[in-house]
């Protein structure tokens, strides 16, 4: 920890991308929040999450994977043998966990890898920590590549009756999610999606991962085109965490304001209408702009140990972090109670205290700064501050909008912002 902080202060703070209205975005005032809590606050749901790796394996080789670009030093080998569930001792686990859960129900997220190729597994664990976790409600949730999805929804129907959310990895239209999710494929994913309609009515979240090379616009597309069909009721996109800085970064910088900018513009015009256009993450930054509230944490609020991920038979703070880092020791007679706060000492150096968007991104979250790379952490902050700076612009066409169609901020949450809490939160 102590070198990845030495190499963050070592690192240049600027001079950063010149982007108008904003200026230098390596500047720590260029974006501020906008004086308008103007709204009533909404409620949200409290629940504890729990992401639980169902298999390291994976039938797809996605440029960027966070399992191998990040995590695991030693590859993909080490994914496959060391990261597989065990049903009856992960059940034990999740109760363990769900007893500190302060009477909120449990939400556990099935992860991987791609959990799809271990079907039966997954029944496994959903009967087996349902039966554990009987003094409280728990649902489940599913990542998934969506490869698979056809071919487990004839096999396994049941797996979808207890699950409120599926997250289908899509990266644009065909020939941009070719180029970096290869081993998957659009038209697959889509006749996945349709012959899971005919058995599930929840949410399905469309998650895009920006790379440089990537268009949001050809990401918003694609959702576009589901969302018509009524396959996808949700998108989030983020930008992938990586080691390497941005090659160009000012180009891309450019790229995704104006790329924004036109979302945003649709955005608008669906308010406009009476339609909360279901971007979940941009919908609930949308509320933090118009209630006046502040994070208070780190993005996924690692720092809490609120929520928790167990990989292989171990209990860490997050899937994504190296295990040397976040691994947690839990059993029968060893109450949790770990103190997480030196995973967030980075924001003292980083600045977040002064930076004008840390109300909202509560310094992101520890992956990239702690994995990654002094210097592509701080082009994340310039992008952060220009996401925030982009839609902040908008609010008032936003506030006006609502008013005139009766929406309150309750209906964004509902309908749309709770889903980001099972995201990566913000881009």
């Amino acid at each position: 920890m102590n070198d990845v902080l030495k190499k963050m202060d070592a690192s240049e703070d600027g001079p950063g991308v010149e982007i108008q209205p904003f200026g230098d975005l390596c500047r720590r005032d260029a974006v501020q929040r906008p004086h308008m809590d103007c709204m009533q606050p909404h409620r949200e749901l409290h629940d504890m999450v729990v992401h639980l790796t169902v298999t390291g394996r994976c039938n797809a080789r996605c440029q960027g994977c966070v399992n191998t670009a990040l995590t695991f030093e030693s590859g993909r080998g080490t994914v496959v043998q060391e990261f597989e569930s065990v049903p009856e001792r992960d059940a034990i686990l999740v109760s363990l966990l769900a007893q500190r859960a302060k009477g909120s129900a449990v939400t556990v997220a099935l992860y991987g890898g791609e959990p799809l190729l271990e079907p039966e597994r997954i029944l496994h664990l959903m009967d087996g920590i349902t039966a554990s976790v009987s003094s409280r409600g728990v649902r489940f949730m599913l990542y998934t590549n969506g490869q698979l999805l056809d071919r487990v929804v004839a096999s396994h129907p049941t797996i979808f009756r207890d699950v409120f959310l599926v997250s289908v990895s899509v990266d644009g239209q065909a020939e941009q999610h070719a180029r970096h999710r290869p081993g998957t494929d659009v038209q697959t994913i889509q006749l996945g999606l349709e012959r899971l309609r005919t058995v599930y009515e929840g949410e399905v979240l469309f998650w895009s991962t920006l790379r440089e090379e990537q268009s949001l616009t050809d990401c918003f597309r694609q959702f576009e085109r589901f969302h018509s069909m009524g396959l996808a009721s949700q998108m989030f996109w983020h930008w992938v965490d990586s080691p390497k800085p941005y090659v160009n970064f000012g180009q891309y910088a450019r790229r995704y304001a104006a790329e924004l900018t036109e979302i945003m513009d649709v955005y608008v015009d669906d308010l406009r209408a009476g339609r909360i256009l279901p971007l979940c993450h941009v919908n609930e930054l949308v509320l933090y702009l118009l209630e006046g509230t502040r994070r208070g944490h780190s993005a996924c609020a690692v720092e809490l140990a609120e929520n928790f991920d167990i990989v292989g038979g171990r209990v860490t703070a997050c899937a994504d972090l190296p295990l040397s880092i976040g691994q947690i020791p839990v059993g029968e007679q060893d109450p949790i109670d770990p103190d997480l706060g030196h995973l967030v000492e980075y924001r003292e150096v980083l600045g977040c205290d002064e930076c004008g968007v840390d109300f909202y991104c509560g310094g992101r979250c520890p992956v990239q700064v702690l994995a990654g790379s002094p210097e592509r952490t701080r082009q994340i902050c310039q992008l952060m501050r220009l996401h925030v700076g982009i839609v902040g612009r908008r609010l008032g066409d936003i506030v006006a909008a609502m008013v005139a169609n009766g929406l309150r901020t309750q209906d964004m949450y509902d309908r749309s912002a709770c889903i980001t809490r099972y995201t990566d939160v913000v881009p």
